[in-house]
């Protein structure tokens, strides 16, 4: 399947880079080099984004992330991609705990169900990103803080008073 510059910028979005990338073309393509290693879109599959897993491993820079990531968006492969937020969630709720992020996605693997494995990725990055967070996770906010296995829960923090105008 061939993508075209304006369908990549369209994935690429969700990264955050998409108003740096739409502004130039040039740097357009030496983020989507830097991002991707050596520009495998482009070159390392001539135009082609491999539907596999192994062929974008193989390329510099690539690794299992990345390649679910691309299985997952560009082609609807219901896999998870275990990045630092769910390797984050899956050992601190006890969800899926594992001394590597392919650890980790072997027990979510193993767990979701696959109804739920589409998307599953991206509730728990979402949710790792705004929720759990890295330094001081939002356990008030949590809708599964009974089910998580993490010991320091967050309490929520005290509002202050209004202060009166006199």
């Amino acid at each position: 399947m061939a993508y075209s510059t304006h369908e990549i910028e369209a994935l690429v979005q969700p990264t955050r880079f998409h108003r740096v990338l739409y502004t130039d073309p040039e740097i357009f393509d030496l983020e989507m080099e830097r991002i991707w290693g050596s520009s495998w879109i482009y070159i390392g599959h001539e135009s082609q984004v491999p539907r596999d897993r192994a062929a974008p491993e193989a390329l510099p820079g690539v690794g299992p992330t990345t390649a679910n990531v691309v299985l997952n968006v560009a082609f609807g492969e219901p896999v998870i991609a275990v990045d630092t937020h769910i390797f984050r969630l899956g050992n601190r709720t006890g969800l899926a705990p594992g001394k590597t992020p392919l650890d980790v996605e072997r027990k979510l693997n193993e767990i979701t169900p696959a109804k739920w494995k589409l998307h599953a990725h991206h509730w728990l990055i979402l949710h790792g990103r705004y929720v759990c967070k890295a330094r001081t996770p939002e356990c008030w906010r949590c809708r599964v803080a009974d089910l998580c296995s993490y010991r320091k829960k967050t309490p929520e923090p005290a509002r202050k008073a209004p202060v009166r105008k006199e």
